[in-house]
This record gives C-alpha cells, sequence and structure tokens, in this order.
C-alpha cells in the first residue's frame, strides 16, 4: 500500500512511501510528509491569495497586451534550464540516477515560490503570476518532450510516466487563490495590503519549516557527492543568472529582468518529485533519484533568499544615496537662491548709491 502526495510544494512530499513499519521509513518520518503536506499546502494557497492581492485585471491585460515577457521565460524555462541541466550533468559526469533527477527537475515548470521572490524584490508580480500559469500549462506538453530529448544519453525515456493529474492540481492551486486576492482587492484594498503583508510572513514561514522538515526527512542528501551539491547549486545559479541576461538583452525593463530571473530558477520541485515517484518506484535507482531534487530545493531557496537579501541591500543603499543627493541639492538650491538675494540686494544699494549721486 503506498500514500501519494499531490501537492504543489518544494519538498520531498510527493515519495511513494509503504505503511508497513518493517520495510518502510520510520512512522515519525510518515508523520512529518503528512504534516509538511498539511501546513504547506495550506501556507502555499494563502502566499497565492495574497499575490492575488497586489495585482489587478488591468495589470493582467497589460501583460497579455505585451506578451513578450511571457515569451522570454517560456524559452528561459524550457530551452535554456534543460539544456543548462544535460550540459551540467555531462561535464560533472554524474551518475545515471543524479543525472536524470536533475534532468527531470529542470524539465519542470515554475514554482509557486517564484512569485514570492519576484514580491520580495520589487518585480512584476502579475507577470510572474501569469509565467507560472503558463509554464505549468506548457509543462503537459514541454515536460515529456524534455525528457525524450535529453534524458536518452542514460536511459529510455518513453518509460516515463508525467503526473498529469499533479500538473493540474498544480494549476489549480495557482488560479483559485489568485482570483480570491484579486476580489479582495476589488472590495477592499486596506484589506488586500493586511493579507499581503500576512502572506509574505507566512512565505517565510512555509520556507524555514520546509528546510527543517526536508533535512530530517533526507539526511541521506549530506552525505551525497560534492558533485551533486555543486550541480544542485549550480543550476539555479545559471537559471537565475542567464533569465536575467537574456532578459536584460532582450530589452526587458530591470522588474521584469528579476522576475524572468526567478522564474527561470526556481522549478516547482514537487512536479519532479510526483514523475519520479510514480516512474521509478521500486526500482534500484528511486532513491538515488529523488537526492537531487531534495538538494535543489534546499539550495534555490537559500540562493533566492540570498539573492533578494542583496537586492534590498542595494535598494536601500541606493535610496539612501538618492535622498542624501536630494538634500544636498536641497542646500544648493537654498544657497543659491540666498546668494541672488544678496547679489540683487547688493545691485539694489548700487542702484540706489548712483541715484543718490
Amino acid at each position: 500500500m503506498t500514500t501519494e502526495f499531490p501537492v504543489d510544494g518544494w519538498e520531498d512530499i510527493f515519495s511513494t512511501v509503504t505503511s508497513d513499519p518493517h520495510d518502510g521509513p520510520p512512522a515519525y518520518i510518515i508523520a512529518l510528509k503528512r504534516t509538511n503536506k498539511i501546513i504547506l499546502t495550506s501556507l502555499l494557497a494563502f502566499i497565492m491569495v495574497a499575490m492575488g492581492c497586489v495585482v489587478t485585471i488591468e495589470n493582467f491585460k497589460v501583460v497579455l497586451r505585451r506578451p513578450v515577457g511571457a515569451f522570454i521565460g517560456f524559452g528561459c524555462q524550457f530551452v535554456i534550464l534543460p539544456l543548462t541541466a544535460f550540459t551540467l550533468a555531462h561535464i560533472l559526469n554524474l551518475e545515471t540516477a543524479f543525472a536524470l533527477g536533475m534532468l527531470i527537475t529542470a524539465s519542470s515548470p515554475g514554482g509557486v515560490t517564484s512569485n514570492l521572490y519576484t514580491y520580495w524584490s520589487d518585480g512584476d508580480v502579475c507577470l510572474s503570476i501569469v509565467m507560472t500559469t503558463v509554464s505549468t500549462t506548457a509543462a503537459l506538453g514541454m515536460l515529456p518532450f524534455n525528457l525524450w530529448l535529453y534524458s536518452r544519453s542514460w536511459t529510455d525515456s518513453s518509460q516515463a510516466i508525467i503526473p498529469y493529474k499533479n500538473i493540474v492540481i498544480a494549476l489549480i492551486l495557482i488560479l483559485i487563490p489568485v482570483a480570491l486576492g484579486m476580489l479582495i482587492r476589488w472590495k477592499s484594498a486596506k484589506i488586500a495590503g493586511f493579507v499581503t503583508k500576512i502572506g509574505s510572513i507566512s512565505g517565510l514561514l512555509a520556507i524555514g519549516i520546509n528546510i527543517i522538515i526536508n533535512g530530517v526527512v533526507n539526511p541521506k542528501m549530506f552525505t551525497s557527492p560534492w558533485t551533486l551539491w555543486f550541480a544542485a547549486a549550480a543550476l539555479p545559479l545559471c537559471g537565475y543568472g542567464l533569465g536575467y541576461t537574456i532578459a536584460w538583452i532582450l530589452r526587458q525593463n530591470p522588474k521584469q529582468c528579476r522576475t524572468i530571473s526567478f522564474e527561470t530558477g526556481a522549478q516547482n520541485v514537487a512536479i519532479a518529485l510526483s514523475l519520479i515517484a510514480v516512474t521509478f518506484d521500486g526500482t534500484p535507482l528511486f532513491n538515488d533519484l529523488m537526492t537531487y531534487p531534495s538538494i535543489f530545493g534546499l539550495t534555490l531557496i537559500l540562493e533566492a533568499l540570498g539573492l533578494v537579501a542583496m537586492y534590498r541591500i542595494y535598494f536601500k543603499k541606493c535610496q539612501k544615496e538618492s535622498g542624501d543627493n536630494d538634500e544636498y541639492e536641497a542646500v544648493n538650491m537654498d544657497e543659491g537662491t540666498e546668494a541672488s538675494k544678496n547679489t540683487q540686494h547688493g545691485k539694489l544699494e548700487n542702484l540706489d548709491s548712483t541715484e543718490n549721486v
């Protein structure tokens, strides 16, 4: 008997586990996974409600009238990132299971957390939601296509079972909460602002819970080869960097560049784990296949938070410099005005003296 967890998240909550305590994981591990599932599903849904509270129908109209950013994101997610994963796997000479895990992860659609990182970095939240929705829908075809194209170096990709049901569930978990958030904003901007703040805090809470439980549930990942850790750390960084660079080359504004960057690097790890669970359960490769997505889920979160922190520090520095410059200009303006007054006063005095003569 097996238990599946079709939830849009970032952790190993999709892995199929046996309920027999003699040949499966300890009961507390199963309990942790189920608890993680419930908590993260609830928090992720609330996060998407919060993201819906910062966008309007007009925002979506603007994005859809000029869908250049969405097309760039699509290309980065389903062309650039899988090719990058394929190249890195060969350069690092990863074992078959690790390489396949990396490829499956890179071929998965964008995750919900990208919307949160976009919000924290003052990106285009509306574009982020559109890109996440488009990539999740496109994954119904692009995920099997990329596996067919690249995985032949290691295995027969025709045996892969695409988790269409879980992809559809992920799509629903994006659209319905966002629509609810937009409705809240339409009814009350004040309440929408409050929900957004709480949703942002919930995002941090969800990330913290994920990191802690993921470490407890998957302790073996900490003893994995350095090449696997390097690959898991390099892929999201490549995604963030290439996404931003390509968007910049194609003349997108900084807000859109940051958005496309996070959408490219932050994949939906849960979809990858689901595919592995339903395709490779019971095979010798199963445990090793699950390792890469689990490590990737950890590194992409830490790296994304690092990038957000760097942006916030840079933004505050720019604000401070802008404030100093404004103050300097104001002082100069005051001094200039005073000097002008003195000059005019002097001219008047000279004029009076001349008239007296």
